[in-house]
């Protein structure tokens, strides 16, 4: 149905938010998901781990089902084994800084469990989750948060931008034509950086 519309081209995914402390779990919406999703091949991406509860399965279950990214991952930190599974299976943790820290789930990023996954090779990337909301645009609030927090360098933030690229919701064909594009415009902002500093 969604083909013979031409939402495949509009439709990139299948992605599942909720506050996690107070709603059901991603257990409770498997039929869902699967009857929805699955039909239409769409990649499937969850919100999961944004909690302090460490009873939380939402990770376990979103890596069960094959997502490809996962919202936040907060309380992944709790769990050594599914770090490497997430490392090993190539799931983009998307960290959102500023909406953590507006939100309590930790209050001084420099103790943010994202630093520790950088550094383990899991892959992540720097999103802004709900500027509409907290009133901001963008994503530079969040880059600016996480250079200063956890001591990043220029390869550190390259890593970033290229893991948002390479965990897009995009095609293979698109992925390849903006990568020239951001490769010249980091060597833009890497010349202006020397020429200042």
């Amino acid at each position: 149905m969604r083909k013979s519309l031409g939402l495949s081209k509009l439709i990139v995914g299948f992605d599942l938010v909720n506050e996690e402390d107070f709603t059901p779990p991603i257990q409770d919406f498997v039929k869902l998901i699967f009857n929805e999703a699955k039909n239409g091949d769409f990649p499937l991406i969850f919100h999961a781990g944004e909690s302090m509860d460490n009873k939380n399965e939402n990770l376990y279950d979103a890596i069960i089902l094959g997502t490809k990214r996962i919202g936040h991952g907060f309380n992944l930190a709790l769990h050594p084994l599914l770090q490497q599974q997430v490392k090993e299976k190539q799931i983009c943790i998307e960290c959102c800084p500023v909406s953590n820290l507006i939100l309590g789930y930790t209050l001084d990023l420099r103790c943010h469990p994202v630093r520790a996954f950088l550094h383990q090779g899991i892959p992540v990337s720097i999103s802004p989750d709900d500027p509409g909301f907290f009133d901001y645009e963008g994503v530079v609030l969040d880059y600016v948060y996480a250079y200063l927090a956890w001591d990043l360098n220029l390869a550190d933030l390259k890593k970033l931008c290229i893991n948002s690229l390479e965990f897009a919701s995009i095609s293979a064909e698109e992925k390849a034509r903006f990568m020239p594009m951001f490769n010249h415009k980091w060597q833009k902002f890497c010349d202006y950086v020397n020429s200042r500093y």
